[in-house]
């Protein structure tokens, strides 16, 4: 059955829409009957006031501020790093200089007539279908061609506006056959939408383009007629190459139900193969959503909001992260390229800001930002932290762990994880012995005695020692793939072996901080300290500490943790990893249940649409079926009894490896194995172990 949203009544709210997207340009489809509105994104609107903006030095107060933290005076320590280090906007009563996400505008299609009204969006294609009265709008963002395409059939009229804005001067042209509307952001970059039409003897073809002086974009040509047929004939096999050849299907009775309907049959305790449509919506977002440029900020590529929650900007500190965690296990390396991308345009500044800020080479990158490469703290409160580029570091060796591209490890990965290891390797303060991490905070936590801080600035955060770990043995593992840099493997190896060590607490929790302190949030969203257990695979299966992990998620639930929807579906990520498949379930459909939209958009309290949760939510279905930890593969470790038969086929594995599988009464069945270069695996199924050992190519069936 073809996964497809449907409805018998208009969207009305923003949130309730289809999004349509080639990744460059997006469109959420609302309205109400008798209007059918298109709220248009490009993704590299954003306003541009402070694209210029710089740190300043503070580096000479660092000292200051570990004699306050070592001497164990916390509350000092967190106000002299915050006044040191962290910059406006947050706590400060002043606004920050990251520049919002910005909206191109609404294209609106006046339909005629009264009568039924339905819309779908297909999944499989990304076409969206509205028919409202006499009138019928099919559209989508094409992925052959760039436009996004619209034809409406039955009388209609169209309109072509913007939010009143006083930050943005707009002006609209209306020709017999053309709408444009240009805008110039104050002190910031320009934008222009077009709307070129095309009509037929029964029907209106419109070409749709934006374009932006951000990234000195012009717009495209039209070209003399346009066939929507045949362009949603170039578009298909773009499309489907763009969102590659992971499927999953389950043996359960087909719904004809309305989505809306499902979700409320869901909610009563029916339908249990709904989350595989939100499995191939959240796939969908991301292919709809990050095949352009740019990776997915907070709203995805979808928002039409002139002061955006939080900007719609990057949260670097599980956001951003998040929102790719499925792509290597659904294969979608041009999706993940644009995080890259990224990364790589941050560089530049990112190493001015590490020297200005910490007098340290490498790079540091802030909790938040945009997309104008300018590392600076933008958050009192939060923005004391060094993980920020850590953790990006982590997305480029596991890319290059699941695809072994040589010339990705020697062009990009390498010298990217390179930076971060420098910036350690001048970061980190040797006492006694140990090499120490201050300031250091675990996001967006505190402990007792540090002031009205919403975040505690400590020494020796879990999260912070994971990352600082993780860093410098990836670091140490490709320079050795490679043959190079004999002597900074020599540092870091010196630097892991006296680190400061993760412990326990008096309950067998895994400590957030660097040793047990009392949490004034026992029940906080974070879930910082669990980065090693999962996305990361710093507690294997048999490490001491990951029962101490799993005790730590066990009380920060008991406390009501997992009140928002990434937090919720991080939550159903670390169960599955964990191999506890009732809970996993459970938090899964609570990330659904609680935080979905009728459209299944994810939501941040109070009902903010955020898209992490919606990616967080399709890598715990991926954990579910499929997961990895360093070779060890696990099959249907966390399969839920709701799912007693089934498959999933072209997930992938680190090592190029492709996993098939069908499995029967809660049991695989068959498994076929492929890799596009040789390696050894240890796979785990139904309960045994088995070595695998493929040369390059070879393809092995397994029955059970």
């Amino acid at each position: 059955m073809k996964p497809i949203l449907r409805y018998s009544h208009p969207a009305g709210e923003f949130k309730n829409g289809l999004p349509i997207g080639n990744g460059r340009l997006a469109a959420m489809i609302c309205g109400d009957e008798g209007e059918i509105r298109l709220a248009l994104n490009h993704e590299w609107l954003w306003k541009g006031e402070n694209r210029f903006r710089d740190c300043e030095d503070a580096a000479v107060h660092l000292t200051e501020v570990r004699d306050a933290l070592f001497a164990g005076d916390f509350k000092t320590g967190t106000q002299l790093a915050n006044d040191y280090f962290a910059g406006l906007g947050g706590i400060s009563g002043v606004k920050n200089r990251v520049d919002p996400y910005q909206p191109a505008g609404d294209f609106t299609v006046t339909a005629e007539g009264e009568g039924a009204y339905r819309r779908t969006l297909d999944l499989s294609s990304g076409e969206a279908v509205i028919r409202s009265g006499e009138t019928e709008l099919r559209a989508f963002a094409s992925f052959a061609d760039e436009f996004i395409v619209i034809r409406t059939t039955g009388s209609a009229s169209f309109r072509l506006s913007r939010a009143e804005d006083p930050t943005c001067e707009t002006t609209l042209r209306e020709e017999s056959d053309t709408l444009t509307l240009a805008g110039q952001f104050h002190g910031g970059v320009s934008f222009e939408v077009r709307v070129k039409k095309y009509p037929h003897k029964d029907s209106t073809t419109l070409l749709l383009d934006i374009a932006t002086s951000a990234n000195n974009g012009s717009l495209l040509p039209f070209p003399a007629d346009a066939d929507y047929d045949i362009l949603y004939a170039r578009h298909l096999p773009a499309f489907y190459e763009a969102a590659g050849k992971a499927e999953i299907e389950v043996v359960l009775p087909d719904s004809d139900l309305d989505t809306d309907l499902r979700l409320a049959e869901f909610r009563a305790g029916r339908d249990p193969s709904l989350p595989l449509l939100y499995f191939a919506f959240g796939r969908y977002l991301m292919v709809s959503g990050s095949s352009g440029e740019l990776p997915l900020n907070l709203q995805g590529k979808w928002n039409e909001d002139l002061t955006p929650p939080w900007e719609c900007d990057y949260h670097l500190d599980v956001n951003l992260e998040m929102a790719y965690w499925a792509a290597d296990a659904l294969g979608l390396s041009r999706q993940k390229e644009t995080l890259f991308n990224l990364c790589e345009h941050y560089i530049p500044h990112g190493r001015e800001a590490a020297l200005k800020l910490y007098g340290c080479r490498g790079v540091w990158f802030p909790i938040q930002t945009d997309v104008w490469g300018r590392m600076t703290p933008e958050s009192r409160g939060w923005a004391v932290w060094v993980g920020g580029a850590a953790w990006m570091a982590s997305h480029f060796a596991r890319h290059w762990r699941y695809t072994r591209d040589e010339t990705f490890l020697k062009n990009r990965a390498y010298p990217f994880l390179k930076e971060v290891a420098t910036f350690f390797e001048d970061y980190l303060v040797k006492k006694d012995g140990i090499y120490h991490i201050a300031p250091s905070q675990s996001p967006e936590n505190r402990f007792e005695g540090t002031g009205d801080f919403p975040v505690s600035i400590g020494v020796d955060c879990a999260m912070d020692v994971e990352f600082v770990t993780d860093t410098l043995r990836t670091s140490i593992e490709m320079a050795e793939e490679m043959g190079i840099d004999e002597d900074r493997r020599v540092i870091w190896q010196e630097i892991l072996g006296h680190l400061p060590p993760l412990t326990a607490d008096s309950q067998g929790r895994l400590n957030e901080f660097d040793q047990e302190r009392a949490e004034v949030e026992p029940g906080h969203r974070h879930l910082s300290h669990l980065y090693g257990l999962y996305p990361g695979d710093l507690f294997p299966e048999g490490h001491p500490l990951r029962e101490a992990c799993e005790r730590s998620l066990d009380y920060r639930l008991s406390h009501g943790g997992g009140h928002t929807g990434w937090s919720r579906s991080w939550v159903a990520c670390l169960m599955a990893r964990l191999g506890r498949t009732q809970d996993c379930w459970e938090h899964l459909t609570a990330l659904i249940c609680d935080f979905a939209t009728e459209t299944l958009l994810d939501l941040h309290p109070p009902r903010i649409f955020q898209i992490d949760g919606n990616m967080g939510g399709t890598a715990a279905i991926c954990e579910m079926l499929l997961s990895c930890e360093g070779n060890a593969v696990k099959l249907l470790g966390a399969l839920p009894a709701e799912w007693p038969s089934g498959s999933f086929r072209h997930f992938s594995a680190p090592g190029t490896l492709d996993v098939s599988c069908k499995w029967e009464d809660g049991r695989a069945v068959e498994v076929t194995l492929f890799s596009l270069k040789a390696g050894e695996w240890v796979l785990s199924v139904n309960g045994e172990k088995f070595r695998i050992i493929l040369s390059a190519g070879e393809t092995k069936e397994l029955r059970f």
